[in-house]
C-alpha cells in the first residue's frame, strides 16, 4: 500500500509543477505578448453597434414616453 501512495503523492506533485510552468508560460506570454488591436472591420462594426444602440434609445424615448402636455388627445404616447 506504501508503493502506491508514494506513487500517488508523485504524480500529484508532477502535476502540481506542470500547473506552475503553465502559468509561468502564461505570464511570460503576457509580458512578452502585443497589445490587443482591432482590424478596421471590428472596430467600425464596434462603432456601427453603439451608434445603432444610442439611436434606438432616442427612438424608445420619442415614440413610448407617455405624453404629459396633451390632454385633450386620447392617444397616451408622444407621436
Amino acid at each position: 500500500m506504501n508503493s502506491l501512495l508514494e506513487e500517488y503523492t508523485i504524480e500529484e506533485h508532477r502535476k502540481d509543477i506542470t500547473r506552475e510552468l503553465d502559468d509561468i508560460r502564461l505570464q511570460e506570454q503576457a509580458l512578452n505578448g502585443k497589445a490587443h488591436r482591432p482590424s478596421l472591420f471590428a472596430h467600425t462594426m464596434q462603432r456601427l453597434g453603439q451608434w445603432l444602440i444610442v439611436r434606438g434609445e432616442k427612438m424608445v424615448k420619442r415614440y413610448e414616453a407617455p405624453s404629459n402636455n396633451t390632454k385633450s388627445s386620447k392617444r397616451k404616447f408622444a407621436h
